[in-house]
């Protein structure tokens, strides 16, 4: 299967937000408003940190930006596809969350602890759908508040997921039962290094303690 790559990388007009990559590595953002000075910068950061270059390096970065643009964008791409995208909270994402959040309080207000947060915000840290996501300020203003005192070593990497909008400093700290009460169809849009994804090679075992 072919992989996804820009229509028109060097001439074409440059993408929503900007040409965007995520190093897996190390969670480094190389974002740029032009192709060239964009894969110069990915470049760059390899060869200063002694990692080799991918002869492919461009072709790379092009398939993990196309994963979150819209239909249009890129060739080899099915336009029906789910798709995470770099957008905005809307009202069905606010009342997600809020079900998700009533079940947590039922259940008990369990958390992993904190090693497994640890991991889980690892992983996030260097994933392409850690982004910034705007809207609802009111919304996030009541997730930080229930999440406040849970902290990781990575709080100042986690932004926002763009699969499933939810604020990722306290995400990584709830249970998997909550959690798995989320949309399916969002599991398609989880990369498979993704703590979240059902099979994928980072889903752990839960580990579970109170709320103090």
């Amino acid at each position: 299967m072919a992989k996804l790559a820009l229509i028109n990388a060097l001439r074409g007009p440059c993408p929503p937000e900007g040409f965007r990559y995520r190093d897996p590595e190390d969670g480094f953002i190389s974002h740029a408003w032009d192709y060239v000075t964009w894969v110069e910068q990915m470049d760059k950061h390899l060869r200063i940190n002694n990692r080799e270059v991918p002869p492919n390096l461009g072709e790379i970065m092009q398939e993990q930006l196309c994963l979150t643009l819209p239909p249009g964008w890129c060739n080899y791409d099915d336009a029906n596809r789910e798709r995470a995208s770099i957008v905005t909270l809307d009202w069905k994402d606010v009342t997600d969350a809020a079900i998700r959040f009533a079940g947590w309080v039922k259940d008990g207000m369990q958390l992993v602890d904190q090693k497994e947060a640890e991991r889980r915000a690892l992983i996030c840290s260097r994933c392409y759908l850690n982004v910034n996501i705007s809207g609802c300020s009111a919304c996030q203003a009541v997730v930080e508040s229930l999440s406040a005192g849970l902290t990781t070593h990575h709080d100042h990497y986690l932004k926002s997921c763009a699969a499933c909008k939810c604020n990722l400093k306290a995400k990584v700290h709830f249970p998997y039962e909550t959690l798995d009460k989320e949309n399916p169809k969002v599991q398609s849009l989880y990369p498979d290094h993704c703590w979240m994804k059902h099979g994928g090679i980072n889903r752990g075992d839960q580990v579970v303690g109170q709320n103090s």
